[in-house]
């Protein structure tokens, strides 16, 4: 069963290790194997179509774990007068422009390193060709709207270097908007995780901002699919307004399955469905299943099925897709622990009352009816 993913943190794992000295590659040439939850020889076992390379920037990255103090290339004020850091005493952060301009030098070169095997896509035609050469496509995207910084025209120069697809936010407020908050922490169970409740029910206190809602105009315009996941539900259905085409939830979960600020509710999951998107899989344990300590949390097929299906039962069955977030979560409670292994959700699913055309729908179908439509 062909696999496309909708999200995975690679990138970022590969510039870290560049920093600390190391410095791993998307090709696997190491006797005892690469670390990474996702490289070539890993996407091959897995049946990989298509995997997203999401360019995840944190806005509190610290400069003084890997620059000098004489760098320039840091900022003090993160959010850009947004109210993202008061504390003065924070200190000096990683500039997130020079980060996601990091990250794509290091997408650049292993595409040129490993063109054997994989290349870059920017249109559905470009997937095309590579499904006739036997190529697998790489999707450049990004994790953070904060690192527009204000600035519209960033959205054109991310175009140009070939993004096709914007995460708003990440777990911090930026210029565009605000991700939803984790509830009070209550006794000593882990269950508060999953009792989040949006902060504002029926105001306008989390909703987009004016340059959120311009850049989101923006991204349709130049056909970046805007990706809500993490983004609060206020802001979701600002998106969900002003977007006319399809739009998606990279890498969420139900929230009727899951109780976490991630994942989306019924409702959402139908929007998303009535605008032709689709919602990725996430298999981060505390997004797929509930316990009452996080070492319990356990992202296991029967798990990860049983969201599938319920957002196919509320949205149809071209809403579901796959986000693993694979390189952003750690490889332990994980029935499916990399992407080598992907086959074992096909196969569960296919014992376990799916039909072929629905898991076909979820492994790359679905993913690939959106890029059809948006990626001209």
């Amino acid at each position: 069963m062909k696999i496309v993913d909708l999200h995975c943190d690679t990138i970022l794992g590969i510039w870290n290790s560049e920093l600390r000295g190391e410095r791993l590659s998307l090709r696997d040439t190491e006797s005892g194997g690469s670390p990474l939850q996702i490289d070539l020889k890993k996407l091959k076992a897995g049946d990989y179509l298509l995997q997203n390379f999401a360019l995840f920037t944190d806005l509190r990255m610290q400069a003084k774990n890997y620059f000098s103090d004489s760098d320039a290339l840091t900022w003090k004020t993160p959010g850009n007068g947004a109210g993202l850091y008061d504390d003065a005493s924070a200190g000096s952060f990683v500039d997130p422009w020079l980060q996601v301009t990091e990250m794509i030098r290091i997408f650049k070169e292993e595409m040129a390193a490993n063109a054997d095997l994989i290349r870059q896509v920017r249109t559905f035609r470009d997937i095309e060709e590579n499904m006739r050469n036997g190529l697998l496509s790489a999707l450049l995207t990004t994790e953070e709207g904060g690192i527009l910084q204000g600035d519209l025209s960033r959205l054109d120069e991310l175009h140009k270097a070939g993004v096709r697809m914007m995460t708003i936010t990440w777990n911090y407020d930026n210029e565009l908007g605000h991700p939803n908050r984790l509830p009070q922490k209550e006794g000593g169970s882990f269950r508060w995780f999953f009792r989040f409740h949006p902060e504002s029910d029926h105001s306008r206190e989390r909703s987009l901002t004016l340059f959120g809602r311009e850049a989101v105009s923006r991204m349709e315009e130049l056909h970046i699919i805007p990706d809500v996941s993490h983004l609060s539900d206020e802001g979701f259905y600002d998106v969900a307004d002003i977007v006319k085409g399809p739009f998606v939830a990279s890498h969420s979960n139900a929230r009727e399955l899951c109780g976490c600020s991630r994942n989306l509710t019924d409702d959402m999951i139908r929007t998303i469905a009535g605008h032709g998107g689709v919602a990725g899989l996430n298999f981060c344990p505390s997004f797929v299943s509930e316990a009452d300590r996080e070492e319990l949390c356990y992202a296991s097929c029967e798990a990860l099925s049983r969201h599938a299906r319920h957002m196919m039962d509320i949205g149809g069955r071209e809403v579901a897709a796959l986000g693993t977030d694979f390189d952003g979560i750690a490889p332990c409670r994980l029935e499916i622990e990399n992407a080598s292994q992907m086959q074992k959700l096909a196969d569960y699913m296919s014992t376990h009352g799916f039909t072929t055309e629905e898991i076909e729908g979820i492994c790359f179908r679905n993913a690939l009816r959106v890029y059809q439509e948006v990626l001209k």
